[in-house]
Parts: structure tokens; C-alpha cells; sequence
């Protein structure tokens, strides 16, 4: 009896297996579709070429450059606080430089400048010809500053040890100081400045971010947070290298990213765009004379590329 149903349910009609028939043929024509469409229809080739020399001139030109160690280079540099540029004059290469850097900035420390060798990619050949130029400031310890207020704890650099300290020791202690590029400045090297705390050198790379750069020190006072105070006692160890700014190519640059600088604005941006639109391509900063105050212009200008040169 059971087996008798179960029969039934492979039995078709006429209808049902013309059906089943229909399906296996479309199942079959789009299968060979499928293999034949590579031959009927070959892929397109795309001449890539000039794309590839534009990716590799872009590359070349953002790419740093190793500069080997010259025979006078007398810099010396705490390896607690490595600069890109500075490690490369120093001659070292690009990869362990790059390690260099990202360990310190995850946390790692140097007690003693032996402790170097144990970077990754460093070479004993390389170490003894960085020894010398290695320099780890004598730490002052915390329990020690409320009596010796002359050391800075959070730097690391010694300051005045007593009261009969002369002029002379000042003027040494000056010269120790750590000058900072403040352009090329990470967070790990803002923070390690006096009274600069992970909130306002996130606020520094911003702006300078925002403004493709510092042309002077002096800017760094409009960033909210930078009071007076703190002001003075950064701002000796800052120095803002002004060949380091992004420019603006003000004739070309859309709305938009016009807008997105902070000394133009989008509202500025709107009048640019304006009168570049109706009176044509500025020519040079009498141009711009109408749409900015001569404060905001004077501001504005080194970081402005004008016509085919400078403003």
C-alpha cells in the first residue's frame, strides 16, 4: 500500500513532462550562453599607461628621500622624540625610521641610548655611527620638583638647581631646549612641550590641517586653548618652517574646499567664485583687494598661488 503511494508521485502526465522537458532545454541554453559569452563577447583592454607614470610621479614625490649620513653632521637628537627628517640626515633609512617613529608614539621608551640597538632593522654598523649623536636629557623626578622648581619633570630637561645658579647657567639651559618644527610636529612631540596636553596638540594638528600649514609661530595663538600664559612658555621651542605650507590655487579650487579654509570661509567663497565667474581668473592680489580686508588679505596671501606664480 505504501509503496503504491510512493509510486504515484514519479507518475506525470503528458503536460508535466513536456514542462520538465521545456526547463531542462532554457537550463541548457543559458549554461552554454554562460561558456560562449567570453568568446561572443571578448573583455575590453584599457590602455593604462598614462595613469600608471601619473601614480608613480605622485609616489616619487611623496615618497621620503634617504639622505645618507655626511661626514659633518654634528646634529645631536633625544631618540625618545625622533623626526622623520632629522633621523634621515642622520642617515638612517626610511623603513627603520618609520619603526623608529611608531614605537615611540605607541608608548616606547628609551632608558639609555644602548637600548636603541633593540630596534627592529637596526644595524650594529649604524648604531655606533648614531651613538654619539644620541642624547637622553637627564630625567628630574616628581618628588623632587616641589624643592627644585628650576626642572622641568615633563620635558626632561634640567633647569635652574639652586638659588646661586648664574645667568650663565639660564642661558645654557636655553640652548638645551628641544626647537620643534611646527609643521611636521606629531602629537607625541606637541605633548611633550609644557602645558600642552593631548586636547590641544589634537587641536594644533587640526588647524594645521585645516590651513595646509603654519607660515609663522605667531599663528598657533588662534587656536582655542592657547592662552597667554601657556603661550610664553611654549612658544620658545617652536620654530614654523614657511617652503613647508600647502598653497591654495585659488583660480581653480572648487566652493567647497575654498570654503573649508579658515581664513576664507564659505561666505568669502561664495564672492570668489562670483567674481571669478564673472570677471574671469584672478591675476594678482589687486584682484583681491574688494573681497577682503587688508588684514584678512595680508593673512591670506602666503598661501596663495595667483595666475601662473606667486602672489
Amino acid at each position: 500500500m505504501h509503496l503504491q503511494q510512493l509510486r504515484e508521485f514519479f507518475i506525470f502526465t503528458r503536460k508535466e513532462r513536456n514542462g520538465i522537458l521545456f526547463l531542462l532545454f532554457i537550463l541548457l541554453c543559458v549554461l552554454c550562453l554562460d561558456f560562449a559569452l567570453p568568446y561572443i563577447l571578448p573583455e575590453r583592454e584599457y590602455d593604462v599607461t598614462a595613469w600608471k607614470e601619473e601614480a608613480e610621479k605622485y609616489q616619487a614625490a611623496v615618497s621620503p628621500k634617504e639622505e645618507p649620513m655626511k661626514a659633518s653632521y654634528e646634529g645631536v637628537f633625544d631618540p625618545n622624540f625622533p623626526v622623520f627628517t632629522e633621523l634621515s640626515r642622520a642617515g638612517v633609512p626610511a623603513g627603520l625610521a618609520s619603526n623608529w617613529i611608531k614605537y615611540t608614539q605607541k608608548g616606547g621608551r628609551f632608558r639609555k641610548k644602548e637600548d636603541v640597538r633593540k630596534l627592529y632593522g637596526m644595524t650594529d654598523d649604524l648604531y655606533q655611527k648614531l651613538g654619539e649623536h644620541l642624547m637622553i636629557p637627564e630625567k628630574a623626578e616628581v618628588k623632587n620638583f616641589k624643592t627644585n622648581p628650576g626642572k622641568n619633570f615633563k620635558t626632561g630637561w634640567s633647569g635652574i638647581d639652586n638659588k646661586d645658579s648664574s645667568s650663565t647657567s639660564r642661558k645654557s639651559v636655553k640652548k638645551n631646549l628641544r626647537m620643534i618644527e611646527v609643521n611636521q610636529a606629531d602629537s607625541v612631540q606637541l605633548e611633550a612641550l609644557p602645558g600642552i596636553g593631548p586636547v590641544l596638540a589634537s587641536r594644533i594638528i587640526k588647524y594645521r590641517r585645516l590651513l595646509g600649514g603654519f607660515y609663522e609661530v605667531a599663528q598657533l595663538k588662534e587656536i582655542y586653548g592657547m592662552s597667554d600664559e601657556l603661550w610664553s612658555k611654549a612658544s620658545p621651542q617652536f620654530v614654523a618652517n614657511p617652503a613647508a605650507i600647502k598653497k591654495i590655487e585659488i583660480n581653480f579650487l572648487s566652493l567647497t574646499e575654498l570654503g573649508k579654509h579658515p581664513y576664507i570661509g564659505f561666505r568669502q567663497a561664495k564672492k570668489i567664485v562670483r567674481s571669478r565667474d564673472t570677471k574671469g581668473k584672478f591675476r594678482g592680489k589687486e584682484d583681491l583687494e574688494a573681497l577682503f580686508s587688508s588684514d584678512s588679505l595680508q593673512h591670506l596671501l602666503p598661501y596663495l598661488v595667483i595666475g601662473e606664480g606667486q602672489p
